[in-house]
């Protein structure tokens, strides 16, 4: 009787985990967490509190949800959670004069839900240039990742060759370095790097 209950607790196991999503979202937790404390520290407490609390919020509801070995549905709170995150650090950063505040005569600039969008990128483990470049608070596009590429090139092939890569054709990147993020690419700058990221022709980025 014992064993037969052991077996079906392990299949009521085994079924939730299918349900929930084979792969546990750990990457995307961590790089939830480390997205939040850059905002903690870029002073999101203070000047994009809202923002803040939503992305803490969401954190906890996701740890929930992998306690009930619903792994999709965590993964999706943790991803939520990150782009509140950055959201609430570019909101920081613009009202303290950072690096997102605009340049005399200039503007800065917005994304989708009317908050300005990050000029500056920590990497977390588990991102590629082409994952960054594709997050909404980016460019909502993973082709313009050259971009990125071009604007951090010594940074990039430096921390690269002290990893021991002579050559950097595959675009290494590594935890806590930071990017900055170019916001003022003509359009020839971005269907130059579209080209060359591998969409398709004419390479007008979306929307455009």
């Amino acid at each position: 009787m014992k064993k037969n209950f052991w077996v079906l607790g392990s299949l009521a196991l085994i079924v939730a985990i299918m349900i929930g999503g084979c792969k546990k979202p750990d990457e995307e937790m961590k790089r939830a967490m480390a997205a939040i404390e850059e905002a903690k520290k870029a002073g999101a407490g203070e000047y994009a509190s809202g923002d803040l609390a939503s992305a803490e919020q969401l954190m906890a509801e996701g740890r929930e949800l992998m306690r009930q070995y619903r792994y999709a549905e965590a993964k999706a709170k943790f991803e939520e959670a990150y782009r509140l995150a950055l959201s609430a650090k570019g909101k920081a950063t613009s009202q303290q004069g950072g690096p997102g505040e605009p340049k005399p005569g200039g503007s800065t600039p917005i994304g989708k839900d009317g908050s300005p969008l990050p000029a500056s990128h920590t990497v977390v483990k588990g991102e590629c240039l082409w994952r960054i470049a594709e997050y909404d608070q980016m460019y909502d596009d993973p082709f313009q990742w050259p971009l990125i590429y071009q604007a951090n090139r010594d940074n990039i092939d430096k921390t690269a060759h002290q990893h021991g890569f002579r050559s950097n054709e595959e675009n290494w990147i590594f935890p806590d370095q930071q990017f900055g993020i170019p916001r003022d690419a003509s359009t020839d700058e971005i269907k130059a790097a579209r080209k060359r990221a591998g969409a398709p022709a004419p390479y007008m980025p979306p929307g455009k």
